[in-house]
């Protein structure tokens, strides 16, 4: 079985003898320098009604990959094998921490904003270390820290993680085009969907389960913070108290 690489909406270089582009040849490397020798697939393009002086993007995808991680140029050619090369690409996986794409995907539409490696790598990182980060108070360390792939993550926490992401993701794409975003916003009701759901892990209404085991995961309910959470405070079991003079 081969690598499986994927490219997203290529911009055509738009050419003015009415002549289009009728071929894709994939170059596979194992750093981004080359050598382009390594010829893995040929596509045809299909034709289309589209200008070639303003050709519309294109997507389209090779499974005849070697390379995990590998580097990827793409040759366009046209019917008298003129061809241009593109800039080397890195075949990356997704950086999938707590949740899936396809969870993230569950809750946007996937034509007009779609979660994909390019735009939800960095927010799988932020949302990891803030679930993990409300959940520290409740359950052990050990069990938080080997939550680094979606297997192994607890249903529930895939799906709040997926919620904040697909919140960020569209707060992110909505604020491209806009200069003001009202709270009542399909970012938001995501974002509080996930807290909800989050706030009743914490306090002990929903259990999670081990994804491995099928067992319950011992936790410590908590409903909020308290004095006991912040300093200074004043009690004789302290080394330090408010009454004390410095």
């Amino acid at each position: 079985m081969g690598v499986v690489v994927s490219f997203r909406n290529y911009d055509l270089m738009p050419r003015f003898d009415g002549k289009p582009w009728t071929q894709i040849m994939i170059y596979e490397a194992a750093t981004a320098a080359g050598p382009w020798t390594d010829l893995i697939d040929t596509l045809n393009i299909t034709p289309t009604a589209s200008d070639p002086s303003n050709p519309e993007p294109i997507s389209f995808t090779t499974e005849k990959g070697t390379i995990q991680g590998g580097w990827y140029m793409c040759r366009f050619s046209d019917a008298d094998n003129d061809s241009y090369d593109t800039e080397p690409l890195q075949n990356s996986p997704p950086n999938e921490i707590m949740c899936t794409l396809d969870d993230i995907n569950g809750n946007l539409d996937g034509v007009i904003i779609e979660a994909t490696p390019d735009n939800s790598d960095l927010v799988q990182v932020s949302v990891a270390r803030v679930v993990r980060g409300y959940l520290s108070r409740i359950i052990d360390p050990v069990s938080l820290a080997s939550w680094v792939t979606p297997d192994v993550t607890p249903d529930i926490i895939r799906e709040i993680a997926a919620k904040l992401c697909a919140s960020q993701i569209y707060y992110n794409e909505i604020s491209r085009t806009s200069i003001e975003v009202t709270n009542n916003n399909y970012a938001q009701r995501k974002y509080d969907e996930a807290m909800a759901l989050l706030q009743e892990v914490i306090n002990g209404s929903i259990v999670l389960y081990d994804p491995s085991t099928g067992l319950p995961i011992v936790v410590s309910p908590a409903d909020s913070l308290g004095t006991e959470d912040f300093f200074p405070v004043d009690s004789t079991d302290r080394a330090f108290t408010l009454s004390m003079n410095l």
